[in-house]
């Protein structure tokens, strides 16, 4: 800046910013006096709070000092952050607030004491009354009031912000005390003292006037009067804790004391009133910080009783002490606990470093892995020792023992704790909620199941105690959880199992595939012959006796287990302890068990090993730099492009062999850790060179990178990938993976790709041609194992039908019974018993109108009803009335809507939804890529396969309850409703789930099933659903071990390849899960250098199970005072240090390590918050100084404190609190109205229920994210809100108390962070909260209410307190109207809004004048486009018709109906402008034709073609079909019998449908008496004869039976009701002694004599018929007196099915045969490919064999359609010159034709055969005519009767449309006949025609096409032999050459096509590679002839 433009005051005085808040004047007096005399100095403060406001001016006396400071001090750093200087324009001679060092005092003393500033009195300010709680930010910048003087800059060009000093705060005045205890209310006080600016803190402080006891007395009256009110909450808290931090109680106690010498009674009521306002004090302290006030309470309180006795005892006095000395009393009693716990925590303390010097009992290589017996039982805690987090291990042995104790009781305690906490309260308690377990109660093994792991288990529990649980979110039963069975209570036998297949839609049924695990200790041995190099010490080291596998507890599938679970993910467990058990010795033990703090530099770098050793770091810093790795000649911190930590770090990393970099929030620990990769992986040549071996290629020495979760995984390789070379291998072994970039990266992916190319090192084929052995031979295997897992499968989730259950006889009986006569149905009574309402048939509606009148259906359509209504009206209807269905659809549609409505929200509601909760990220961190379950075998459609199977097998499904509608019931019909429909399946879903069945003593005793209680019914059911399912418990044990033993293998064979893959990789990027699972690959690896990323959260044995044996370099880069480990066992962390992690521990020990120091990430308001209570040395970078301001908020970090309480949700131990919710969720709304994007905004959360509520409210929210905290570590963003959930009476916080979470919490925002929850019982219960609130309230930033600010009006504050109170400010900005005039003249009528006008849209009316001169009809902010006034316009037809203003008469539609004359010779009426589009196919006259079935024909002239082609017969058929059901189908679609048979026998009733041949059945007849009984099957005659003894048994009524014995007693009795049995029907029921029978399908009665008669009379004409009641016509199916006579006639019409219904092994055969056909007939699949499909559909699902005849007729069909189509195309291709008109025509008739053959049709008619054979041939003869008619135009002068035949061909071919019957036939191949005698040159283009051709062919005798060919000119030749030339000669034609030589043709020459239809020469030599077919060629290809 040139100093001579400025005025002369202006260069004296400088703006400096960005300034720390707590820089002072002092500080900034000691740099600038460095440079010359300062004047004085200003830092500008925040009025409010006192706050510095981060600027301030300095003022020199000499301006050449200050341009110095302005050159010199610019961008210094003072407290971290680097100032900005300008020129200022205030004037230096204005004399400033501050200090003024030309005055002579030091800027550091004190200021001048008894100054008071003008315009305040003793009591502080004037007019310091009660401030309004929100106003407009102000200005002021005298010492005096606003606006004084010189001092007011309003009107200058300079920034405006609310500021204000800090020396305008006052001490309190004695008079401003008094005047709040006379004028005040309680509360006003309250907010009062509680104001910041109040001078309460500096009068108790004692800066103002003295405490003496006048002031005190005082205080005491005000703070009397002051908790009389309960709140505001924080600022009463606010001034009890500055009643404590002065030690006011002291002073309080002194002046009681002084009380004594009153002994007037006035002085004693003083007294009186004094001591009650103490207490008052005395009590709130107590109530609010017992631990701090205990000890100036309890003073207070002695001094207290002796005042009072010494007063003489004041009663009012004596009773509020009383009150507060036992509340005294309590908090002292707690005090007492908490110092005896603190004691006992440093008993606890001395013990743990005492056992941690002990010795170990035992060898810990000697105890299993696996939990024992012995492990579960004990009572003792067993031997483990503290992780040492303050010294050395004696050596590796101590420190594996005590890492493999510590981790082996992680998993083990809870699951012995919950054991012994089972056997103490017993099994049968199953309300009973434990602690540390997870019980699960009458748990069965129902089937197993084979994958390519090993065998699975389909396991049962019952849920009848978990009915609430939500198994989507519920973190029970993940994928890896250990689970353990026993049937004993634990006491011998135990079970142990890992989670492997986890549903929610199968946890909800108590369904779960498990896998069983044993004890195999020899599969973790890592110690090999061949790599322990010798080294006998080492292979010693594990012993021999634990490699010997147990005896494996055999599995009973009929017991009954309970099922013990624990969150333990065993899978790692067992892996990494494995590895510890297996480890000899360590890498880095120097560092990691003997701590020594001198770190060597790598291995591969040391001197003694290489000489100097330099790396490229060009990679980071652009250019090319080489550098001495261990010399002193870095590159600076702006060539690596660092900051000074982040370039500490790197060299830390790069020369020490560990290296520890702590990065806190924001410093970019994951950039350094990605440049360090980056120097590493450009000089790998250099350190994966070996000195040993020269010839170890770099490629075998991979960098391992392990990370703990999948995103940090994906993050750090999306950032390697940036950097990576293309021929750079990077393999990542992980849970699934979710990153595109890095998906590719995966082993499984990666695997994929080599089999798919063929890709692979050695011995890859081999590896693989095993596996795929093993593979074929597990899959046999398997069969056997799984041969009915897919019925088992579906028995879990149905009702079974009666046939499969095994129900004894006596039941079955039952059943039989309770149907309704002649309608045996026991599935629907089955269901009905169960409680169930049997299932409806469904109906698929839009089918059903086929049979409504085409009129009554077009008529419908025509009134807007879509087809699913007409059907459904018609279904319900019965009707075909126009009238009666158009009514019932306008009563019945908005039920029918209101139906499907609730159906869709059923889906949503019921359907097993799964979100990705918890529960789904926890397994997606555990489940890597090859953890899926996946059979061996060929892959089918499941779904789709276990649906069919479903409905198969079920007389019930959850579908079936879905879909069922209209049901009846006694008679009557009635609507299921949706909660009916929601009962039932929840009772179906319970009942299924649970696993209680009934004993076979209980089943004995039951002789009434329908007397059951329902209970009781469902647990018989279950007995026999268990029968059934027995009948496949047929696998042994052997078997299961052996297919393990295979799947083992086949893992083994899988790791080879994956162990070919990893060494091959530049980088191997893990999880720990995967380092876990993986870890014997991982262990072989030979990396040196081990990078670990999140190292700070992961567990220490974890971190050297990870390491390869090979490591020399490990570099740790994390953060302990972020997230920690986090044991299974609460216990382990606090009292063993388990959750210390390596990481933490090697910096406690002073491992060097670099700390990274600054932030880029939060603004500093944010960052305050983690220091420096966390981080003290934490800086801000430049960049975070300037962030933008947020908008829309007056604050950009704000605590809103709230005292609404949470909600425990069961299960899962998780919180919600809703308030959050809806408050967090307003606020998010609000942002994004600002204009922030969704992606910028994350909704931070501290429970999993918490998380699923906001899923739940923010389902419309997309791109806001909401995740737990724990899972946004390593994350950011710009805006955070974070909800804190916890609020209760019970002062509980949870982990909200843990520092490590707070600080991951506080620290993710860039721009904004806002907090929600109870603050008051935060900084209660945890010290970090604490001091975080007292720096919240210093910043004004903590309160009930956010502040929001609208961006238009800044002065318009609104607070919120809760989610309604974002209503006032409904569009964003503030509650005013917008009221601005928009770009179209209107004024904007919404709300005030934060975004402009861009996108508003005016929503007015439109003002405008179109050029036609109509108004715009639109609305303002819309374009007006074309007119669209309606007006009447003559279009060019003639006709007048209303249509829009802007619309053209000529691209109008003429709707006008006119009458058109077809060329059928009908007259149809049409639109006008669709008179060129309807022809004689549209015509709509009734065709009335008689078909050959008699019936008049229903289609009309269209749809019949003129006659030509009829529609199939419409008419119902009507006659009586073999089974006496009246035929109800169509006339032309006439199939066997469609109802359900009515066939049945006690055992079982028919399931087929009545058309279909019933099945005999096959158990033994059950007819019999005390006389005889028959020995027969019971479907075969019987061999004994009726009896006619009569019934020996009593009736109920104590009559006897009127029946035979061994009959079904008749349900009337002769006594009792004889009027009924006598009733005369054929006259001999009166006969005394008469004997009766009872018909079972109709209940009638008749005499013997009568019913014998009837049925033995053979019935007229001798037709083949069921006999039926002679009263009621009901078919006689069952009657044991005339069993033989039935079975007699059911045979009979059970052949005559069988002769309708077919022979389903010939239709199969036949079935396969057409199958075959279709798979191989290219012509089908080039013209008809859809319709081929769905005749292929219908083929295979077509049940009726018999039906197969029309399928194939319709194939047959289509075969000559297709003959015909390519007929056509070549003639197309040979002659391109024909008329397109011709084709047209010909296609048009080719489509009509196949929609004909397509109509459904079970059968046809000769009529049809003969009608398709007709038009076909006329298709031939019009394609004959096409090319006749073609070759007659090229003739020259064609002949005149030539030239009329061809007409008259053209005539009967094209434009008759009559049935092509034998007269035009005979006419039509007269014509051709002339013509081709009259003209034989247009038989062929050479002048003969094809039988001449084939005349001539076969006389020359050629074996194969190919010999003829053609000159240049087109004339036709033959070469005889082999059809090769091998001479020349000329054309006799044209003189042309022709032939050729060396069996070569001339090149002019060519094949033709004319004489054989060849494509190429006979002679091989013309054949070349492209002529042979492709499927020839891949087999050639394999063959090796290529």
């Amino acid at each position: 800046m040139n100093n001579t433009t400025l005025p002369s005051y202006q260069i004296a005085s400088l703006h400096v910013s960005n300034l720390h808040y707590d820089v002072t004047e002092a500080m900034l007096y000691d740099k600038f006096s460095q440079v010359g005399p300062v004047l004085s100095i200003h830092v500008c403060r925040d009025m409010n709070t006192g706050r510095s406001l981060c600027y301030a001016y300095v003022n020199f006396k000499q301006s050449a000092d200050a341009k110095r400071a302005l050159d010199t001090m610019n961008l210094v750093p003072i407290k971290g952050r680097p100032i900005r200087i300008t020129w200022s324009k205030r004037e230096p001679h204005v004399r400033k607030p501050g200090f003024v060092h030309a005055e002579g005092r030091d800027p550091r003393a004190p200021a001048p004491r008894g100054r008071v500033p003008r315009g305040r009195g003793r009591g502080g300010t004037r007019g310091n009354l009660r401030r309004p709680a929100y106003r407009a930010p102000c200005v002021s910048r005298g010492r005096g009031r606003q606006g004084n003087g010189h001092d007011n800059f309003n009107n200058r060009n300079e920034e405006v912000q609310p500021h204000n000093r800090v020396d305008q705060i006052r001490p309190m005045g004695y008079k401003r005390l008094e005047d709040l205890e006379q004028n005040e209310s309680p509360q006003d006080i309250i907010i009062t003292l509680g104001n910041h600016r109040s001078g309460l803190e500096l009068l108790l402080k004692g800066d103002g006037e003295k405490l003496d006891d006048g002031m005190v007395q005082m205080l005491l009256k005000v703070f009397g009067k002051m908790l009389e009110a309960d709140g505001p909450a924080q600022s009463l808290s606010h001034i009890l804790r500055l009643i404590t931090k002065y030690d006011f109680g002291t002073r309080i106690t002194k002046f009681l004391y002084g009380l004594l010498i009153e002994q007037s009674d006035t002085g004693r009521e003083k007294a009186s009133v004094h001591l009650k306002n103490a207490l008052k004090v005395a009590k709130a302290l107590l109530a609010v910080m017992p631990s701090e006030s205990e000890k100036t309470v309890s003073m207070m309180m002695c001094i207290l009783k002796t005042v009072n006795n010494g007063l003489g005892g004041i009663l009012a006095v004596q009773a509020m002490y009383d009150d507060v000395n036992e509340i005294l009393a309590g908090v002292g009693e707690e005090l007492k606990k908490k110092r005896q716990k603190r004691k006992q925590r440093k008993a606890r303390l001395d013990a743990m470093d005492e056992i941690s010097q002990l010795e170990p009992p035992d060898d810990f290589r000697q105890i299993p892995v696996f939990p024992q017996l012995q492990d579960i039982q004990v009572d003792s805690q067993p031997f483990i020792r503290p992780n040492l987090i303050s010294g050395a291990y004696r050596g590796i042995d101590h420190y594996l023992d005590v890492q493999y104790r510590l981790l082996r009781e992680d998993f083990i305690r809870p699951l012995r704790d919950g054991i012994n906490e089972i056997r103490e309260f017993g099994d049968s308690d199953a309300k009973h909620r434990f602690d540390n377990v997870k019980v699960y109660h009458d748990v069965r093994v129902l089937f197993p199941k084979a994958d390519d792991k090993g065998v699975l288990h389909r396991i049962q529990f019952s849920t009848e105690n978990f009915g609430n649980i939500r198994w989507q979110n519920t973190k029970r039963l993940l994928f890896g959880n250990l689970l353990c069975f026993s049937s004993d209570n634990f006491e011998r036998e135990v079970l142990f199992a890992v989670v492997a297949d986890r549903k929610p839609e199968d946890l909800e049924m108590g369904n779960l595939t498990v896998s069983f695990v044993y004890d195999n200790a020899g599969e973790e041995n890592l110690v090999s012959d061949d790599e322990s190099d010798g080294d006998a010490e080492a292979a010693e080291a594990i012993p021999r006796g634990r490699r010997t596998a147990t005896a494996r507890p055999l599995i009973n599938m009929r017991k009954l287990y309970t099922m013990v679970e624990t969150d333990a993910y065993f899978e790692a467990y067992r892996h990494v302890l494995a590895g510890l058990r297996d480890t000899v010795s360590l890498p880095l033990e120097r560092y990691i068990v003997s701590c020594e703090t001198d770190v060597h530099a790598p291995a591969y770098l040391r001197p003694g090993t290489r000489g100097r050793v330099e790396y490229d770091f060009s990679s980071i810093t652009g250019k090319q730099t080489m550098v001495d790795v261990l010399g002193n000649q870095w590159p600076s911190c702006g060539e690596l492009r660092l900051n000074q930590s982040q370039a500490e770090g790197l060299k830390l990393a790069l020369t020490h062999e560990l290296a520890i970099l702590q990065g806190p929030p924001g410093t970019g620990k994951t950039h350094v850790g990605l440049e360090i990769m980056k120097i590493l992986l450009k000089n790998k040549g250099i350190w994966s060179r070996s000195h040993v071996d020269a010839r170890n290629a770099a490629s075998s020495c991979p960098i391992l990178v392990v990370c703990y979760t999948n995103h940090a995984l994906d993050q750090f390789l999306e950032g390697i990938a940036k950097f990576s070379s293309k021929n750079s291998v990077i393999v990542r072994v992980g849970g699934r993976c979710q990153n595109e970039v890095t998906k590719k990266f995966s082993l499984f992916k990666i695997k994929q790709e080599r089999q798919r190319n063929e890709i692979g090192f050695r011995g890859t084929k081999a590896i693989r041609r095993a596996i795929w052995d093993l593979r074929d031979e597990m899959s046999t295997r398997q069969h056997y194992i799984s041969a009915n897992v897919d019925q088992l499968e579906a028995s879990l989730r149905i009702i079974l039908k009666v046939d499969n259950l095994r129900i004894p006889i006596e039941f079955l009986q039952q059943f039989q019974d309770a149907c309704a006569p002649g309608e045996i149905d026991l599935d629907r009574e089955l269901l009905s018993w169960l409680g169930l309402k049997a299932k409806t048939e469904e109906v698929v509606y839009h089918e059903v109108i086929g049979n409504l009148q085409p009129d009554t259906l077009m008529l419908l359509r025509s009134l807007q009803h879509t087809d699913e209504d007409i059907g459904r009206a018609f279904y319900e209807t019965g009707q075909n009335d126009l009238h009666a269905i158009h009514e019932h659809i306008l009563a019945h549609k908005e039920d029918w809507m209101q139906y499907n409505n609730v159906t869709k929200a059923e889906e949503l509601a019921d359907g097993e939804q799964y979100m990705g909760e918890e529960a789904d990220m926890v397994q997606q961190h555990r489940m890597l890529d090859s953890d899926e379950f996946r059979r061996i075998g060929p892959m089918k459609n499941d779904e789709y396969a276990m649906k069919t199977l479903m409905k198969q097998m079920a007389a019930m499904t959850f579908d079936d309850i879905h879909n069922n509608d209209v049901l009846e019931e006694d008679g009557y019909g009635w609507q299921m409703t949706r909660r009916d429909k929601r009962k039932a399946k929840q009772m179906l879903r319970m009942q299924l789930s649970k696993t209680s069945i009934m004993t076979d003593e209980e089943e004995g005793e039951v002789h009434s099933i329908y007397e059951l209680k329902m209970e009781d019914r469902w647990r018989l059911y279950r007995t026999w659903v268990n029968r059934w399912r027995e009948q496949f418990h047929v696998v042994s044990d052997n078997q299961i071990m052996e297919y393990n033993r295979l799947a083992t293998q086949l893992a083994q064979l899988r790791r080879l390849e994956d162990a070919e893959i990893l060494q091959g990789a530049d980088v191997v990027a893990v999880t720990t899960t995967g380092a876990a699972k993986y870890r014997d690959l991982i262990y072989k690896l030979k990396s040196k250098i081990v990078v670990v990323e999140e190292a700070a959260e992961v567990l220490e044995a974890h971190i050297i199970t990870a390491m390869p044996k090979s490591t020399e370099h490990l570099i740790l880069i994390g953060d302990h005072q972020q997230l920690r480990p986090s044991p299974t066992v609460y216990a382990l962390a606090r009292h063993f240090n388990m959750d210390t992690s390596l990481f933490e521990r090697l910096i406690k020990v002073h491992i060097p390590h670099v700390t990274l120091n600054i932030q880029h990430r939060m603004r500093p308001e944010i960052a305050d918050l983690i220091r420096p209570r966390i981080y003290k040395d934490l800086q801000d970078h430049k960049s975070v100084l300037f962030r933008d301001e947020i908008t829309g908020v007056a604050k950009p970090v704000f605590f809103i404190s709230h005292g609404v309480y949470e909600e425990n949700l069961r299960d899962g131990r998780t919180k919600q609190n809703l308030h959050e919710v809806d408050f967090l969720i307003a606020l998010c709304d609000y942002l994004l109205k600002q204009g922030y994007e969704p992606e910028q905004i994350t909704i931070l959360v501290m429970y999993t229920g918490q998380l699923l509520a906001f899923r739940n409210a923010m389902t419309e929210k997309r791109g806001v994210t909401v995740t737990a905290v724990d899972n946004f570590q390593g994350e950011e963003n710009d805006i955070i809100l974070l909800s804190l959930v916890r609020s209760n009476d019970k002062a509980s916080i949870g982990f909200l108390a843990t520092e490590n979470r707070i600080c991951v919490a506080l620290s993710r925002a860039k721009l904004a962070l806002y907090c929600i929850g109870n603050m008051d019982l935060l900084s209660m219960k945890s010290p970090m909260w604490s001091r975080i609130l007292g720096h919240l309230e210093n910043a004004d930033s903590v309160g009930e209410s956010l502040i929001l600010q609208c961006k238009n009006h800044p002065d318009r504050l609104t607070p919120v307190k809760a989610a309604m109170d974002f209503k006032n400010v409904p569009e964003g900005g503030c509650a005013q109207q917008c009221r601005t005039r928009l770009e179209c003249g209107h004024v904007c009528i919404r709300f005030c809004h934060p975004d402009d006008h861009s996108n508003n849209k005016c929503t007015k009316p439109c003002e405008k004048i179109l050029e036609c001169g109509h108004k715009c009809s639109r609305l303002c902010f819309a374009d007006c486009g074309p007119c669209s006034e309606i007006v009447t316009k003559r279009l060019p037809c003639g006709h007048e018709q209303e249509v829009r203003c802007s619309q053209s008469p000529f691209n109008v539609s003429c709707k006008t109906k006119v009458e058109k004359h077809l060329p059928c010779g009908h007259d149809i009426e049409v639109e006008c402008s669709k008179l060129g589009e309807v022809d004689q196919n549209n015509c709509i006259e009734k065709c009335n034709s008689f078909l050959e079935c008699d019936h008049v024909c229903r289609g009309t002239c269209g749809e019949c073609y003129q006659g030509r082609l009829h529609m199939p017969c419409a008419q119902p058929c009507g006659i009586t079909l073999i089974c006496g059901h009246e035929c109800t189908s169509k006339c032309s679609n006439c199939p066997p019998c469609q109802r359900k048979c009515r066939t049945w026998c006690v055992h079982s009733k028919c399931k087929k449908i009545c058309g279909q041949p019933c099945t005999p059945c096959k158990e033994k007849c059950s007819w019999q008496c005390k006389h005889t009984k028959c020995t027969m099957l019971c479907s075969e005659p019987c061999n004994r004869e009726p009896c006619n003894e009569p019934c020996d048994k009593i009736l109920e009524c104590g009559d006897p039976c009127l029946g035979f014995c061994g009959e079904p007693c008749p349900n009337l009795c002769g006594i009792c009701d004889k009027e009924k049995v006598t009733e005369l029907l054929f006259g001999d029921e009166v006969k005394p002694g008469a004997r009766f029978v009872q018909l079972m399908d109709c209940k009638h009665i008749f005499t013997h004599e009568t019913l014998d008669q009837w049925m033995n009379q053979r019935d007229d004409g001798n037709a083949i018929k069921m006999k039926e009641c002679p009263r009621c016509k009901t078919t006689i199916w069952k009657s044991a007196r005339y069993a033989n006579i039935i079975k007699k006639l059911h045979n009979s019409v059970n052949k005559v099915k069988e002769k309708q219904w077919g022979d389903p092994v010939l239709a199969d055969e036949s079935r396969q045969q057409l199958h075959d056909e279709f798979g191989n007939d290219q012509i089908m699949k080039k013209y008809y490919r859809h319709r081929l499909e769905d005749i292929s559909w219908k083929l295979k699902f077509e049940p009726f064999p018999g039906k197969l005849v029309a399928v194939e007729k319709t194939f047959r069909r289509l075969q000559s359609l297709c003959h015909l189509k390519q007929a056509r195309d070549k003639l197309k291709a040979e002659d391109e010159t024909i008329p397109i008109e011709y084709l047209l025509a010909f296609d048009k008739d080719i489509k009509v034709i196949t929609k004909w053959v397509m109509l459904e049709r079970s059968q046809t008619s000769v009529q049809e055969d003969e009608n398709f054979k007709n038009e076909t041939t006329r298709l031939k003869d019009v394609l004959e005519y096409i090319k006749l008619s073609v070759r007659c135009t090229r003739q020259p002068e064609p002949d005149s009767e030539v030239t009329d035949h061809i007409k008259m061909l053209r005539q009967k071919l094209l434009e008759t449309f009559s049935p092509y019957d034998s007269t035009i036939k005979v006419t039509v191949a007269e014509s051709f006949k002339r013509i081709y005698k009259k003209a034989p040159s247009l038989m062929s283009d050479i002048g003969i025609n094809e039988d001449e051709k084939r005349i001539i062919c076969d006389a020359m005798g050629f074996t194969a096409k190919g010999h003829w060919f053609e000159c240049p000119k087109g004339h036709v030749y033959a070469i005889g032999d082999c059809g090769g030339a091998t001479t020349t000669a000329k054309c006799p034609e044209c003189c042309s050459m022709m032939g050729g030589e060396r069996h070569q043709r001339d090149p002019t020459n060519r094949v033709s096509e004319l004489m054989d239809d060849a494509r190429r020469s006979a002679y091989n030599a013309d054949m070349d590679l492209n002529h042979i077919p492709q499927d020839m060629l891949d087999d050639l290809h394999q063959e090796g002839f290529f």
